[in-house]
């Protein structure tokens, strides 16, 4: 009989690194979900919601009367305020020179659900110019309050 000389067989060699162990697996995992959600939470800290970045100015305003700020300064903030927030939802090049009458329709037609009284509106279109307001401010916030709840979702984000 013919032998013929027959050669070993030749494997691969053994990687060290793949196929990767389970251990690994899961902290390739947790470290894409750490990545991602620092990625939201960057993006959420500069897209803030209008809404709530209104509400804390409220609050500011509604501490700063608490400490003993004039009625005048208070009503001048509250309409600030809502000047910004309006411009802000609906579009500077439209409304930012909206005044009186106009201005305080499209304060009602942003948040068709919660309108402010006739005093109110009183206030935030004569009150700001006046020497003295005596007023009941404390109604005013409340109001103003409703009305940025009662803004739409889903709309009015600031970069900050």
């Amino acid at each position: 009989m013919n032998e013929l000389e027959l050669k070993d067989i030749h494997l691969p060699d053994v990687s060290l690194w793949w196929p990767l162990a389970p251990g690994w697996w899961l902290l390739l995992g947790l470290l894409a979900l750490l990545v991602l959600g620092l990625l939201w939470l960057n993006w959420r800290r500069h897209h803030l919601p209008l809404a709530r970045l209104s509400m804390d100015e409220l609050d500011r305003i509604r501490r700063a009367h608490a400490g003993g700020q004039q009625q005048r300064a208070t009503v001048n903030a509250v309409a600030g305020l809502l000047r910004r927030t309006l411009i802000s939802y609906l579009g500077r090049q439209q409304h930012a020179a909206t005044t009186g009458e106009d201005w305080l329709a499209e304060l009602d037609r942003l948040a068709p659900r919660h309108s402010f009284s006739d005093e109110h509106k009183r206030l935030l279109s004569r009150g700001r110019y006046q020497a003295e307001v005596d007023c009941d401010v404390d109604s005013l916030l409340q109001a103003c309050e409703g009305w940025i709840r009662n803004l739409p979702r889903g709309q009015g984000h600031v970069s900050a």
